[in-house]
């Protein structure tokens, strides 16, 4: 057994973590163990807010919090309604969050960049009785709600209010105020759904999965160390990470930071160095981003930066590697895991194995490949999870939770890997991104990471452009480092020069400024290949 306890039973060909007691009970409620904890240090600086500098402490945000649950009482909500959240971080988005939790109210949260077809699709699903927006997207929401019947549901602006529309400020009135709060036991339990969070939607439209109170505290870390650091954060809480993360500062007193503003490598540089950020959490293209401008980059102080947390997928060792020779203090933990799975479920430190880690307390993982078989170590296959801290399900697509949740706990998870004799898992691609050139199987993430070790690359997107004769012809849709002027010719031949003919890149390369992203940071693999087909047919007239 390694020493991260990860265990292989060769007899049931299942691999075990670690088993732990649950920190939580399902007494708890994630409003009562917040509110506690924001009350044990009432002078800690909870939140600082980018760029008007405002910040709150615990008793602060404490008060506001018990505000908005008195009001959302006064509306008349019950425990279990639903609450939509569609707003960039600001000053009193945490407040709504906190409160609803509070109350026992269920979050549905979208992200601002979503479209009306994307609101409608989730909002038609989880149905909020009451909604909050930001007011320069009031009428895309108004919009996408009216569309899908839900034109009664009030909608309140959390900041740049509009004369005349309902806002957050109606929740914060000290008319709300109460002395001695207490936040009410959850109606059924722990298992209650706290959150209805949005899957990434990078391959269709996105699902609305089931989150509990239980499974999401269990999923917090508590930790002394985190005492008193500072978090940068500039997800919206569409992510699963901005939800994680703002109930985690509340439990361990660290002081979460926040930017009003979608994410720019000029914007996190100043706020690192103004409040000397030590855990920054990052979506994949952040990075990337940064890297596009190595001049910028390296005039930058980035030397408070103890940890980088990168979700929403695996970043190549290579560009760790690029971006560490500017913040040299810092460490890049990698985790594996999905929203249905209420966050990671492996851990450790990004290396150049590429591997995702261990396994974490309370999971199991086994390998099966077509004919549903047990696979041992080093056979790829398709990995399916069992934790005592899943998703409760999709809600309200029974169809969807067929395919995904199966027979005694088991999740599906769509994605091909292995384990290694050391007992690492290792992920090769998504099973619906492999794709086959001349009868030969690639992966798309196997070339990218290949391309990703030259340096001129800032980001790279292997696609499988549809042929006639060959099936899938491997292309790179590819970003520049700023100034670079690598060629075409020259990335075919540093592939060809590294992997086999059949992931060679017949399909050729094709440099862009940018590529289309889900609201989580995730590539839409979809639209760059629709980008470098067309522009392969243009190449051939």
């Amino acid at each position: 057994m390694n020493p991260d306890q990860t265990y292989y039973d060769k007899e049931t060909k299942i691999w075990h973590g670690p088993t732990i007691e649950p920190r939580y009970s399902l007494d708890d409620s994630i409003g009562s163990v917040v509110l506690e904890a924001l009350r044990k240090y009432p002078d800690h600086v909870s939140q600082i807010c980018h760029p008007t500098g405002n910040q709150f402490s615990n008793r602060q945000m404490a008060e506001m919090s018990c505000r908005v649950a008195v009001h959302f009482g006064r509306l008349k909500l019950q425990q279990t309604e639903v609450v939509g959240i569609c707003a960039a971080n600001s000053d009193y988005v945490a407040p709504i969050f906190f409160g609803a939790m509070f109350s026992g109210l269920c979050l549905s949260t979208t992200d601002p960049s979503t479209n009306v077809k994307g609101l409608k699709h989730i909002y038609s699903v989880t149905k909020p009785r009451v909604m909050f927006c930001d007011g320069d997207i009031y009428e895309k929401v108004q919009q996408a709600l009216k569309e899908c019947g839900l034109a009664e549901t009030v909608i309140y602006t959390v900041r740049n209010h509009i004369e005349g529309v309902p806002n957050v400020m109606e929740f914060l009135d000290e008319k709300n105020a109460v002395e001695d709060f207490r936040v009410p036991p959850l109606k059924h339990g722990g298992r209650q759904d706290a959150f209805y969070l949005c899957t990434s939607g990078s391959t269709n439209l996105p699902k609305a999965v089931r989150l509990s109170h239980y499974a999401i505290l269990n999923r917090t870390t508590s930790n002394e160390q985190f005492k008193g650091q500072k978090m940068l954060i500039f997800s919206s809480l569409y992510w699963f990470l901005g939800i994680v993360s703002l109930i985690q500062c509340a439990v361990n007193s660290s002081i979460r930071c926040v930017s009003e503003n979608p994410f720019t490598p000029s914007d996190f540089y100043d706020i690192v160095k103004q409040h000397r950020i030590s855990i920054v959490a990052a979506s994949p293209s952040h990075i990337p981003l940064c890297l596009a401008c190595p001049e910028t980059l390296a005039a930058s102080d980035l030397s408070s930066i103890r940890i980088m947390i990168v979700t929403g997928k695996s970043l190549p060792y290579t560009l760790v590697e690029k971006f560490k020779k500017y913040a040299e203090n810092c460490l890049f933990p990698i985790f594996y895991g999905m929203t249905e799975l209420c966050g990671g479920v492996t851990h450790g430190l990004v290396d150049p194995s590429n591997t995702v880690g261990y396994l974490g307390p309370n999971t199991e993982i086994k390998i099966l490949n077509d004919r549903a078989e047990h696979l041992g170590p080093n056979e790829i296959g398709e990995i399916y999870i069992r934790t005592k801290f899943a998703s409760s399900g999709y809600y309200c697509n029974p169809e969807a939770n067929r395919k995904t949740f199966l027979e005694d706990g088991w999740v599906r998870s769509g994605d091909m890997g292995y384990f290694n004799d050391e007992e690492q898992l290792f992920i090769v691609d998504r099973r619906q991104d492999i794709m086959k050139y001349n009868n030969f199987h690639f992966s798309p993430t196997a070339i990218e990471q290949v391309i990703c070790e030259i340096s001129d690359v800032a980001e790279v997107c292997v696609v499988g452009i549809p042929d006639f004769i060959y099936d899938r012809l491997p292309a790179a849709a590819v970003i520049r480092r700023r100034g670079a002027n690598i060629t075409e010719a020259e990335i075919c031949e540093y592939v060809a020069n590294r992997m086999q003919h059949f992931e060679n890149l017949h399909g050729g390369v094709y440099f862009f400024e940018s590529l289309p992203l889900t609201a989580s940071g995730k590539v839409i693999r979809k639209e760059v290949t629709e980008m470098c087909s067309k522009l392969r047919k243009m190449s051939n007239l």
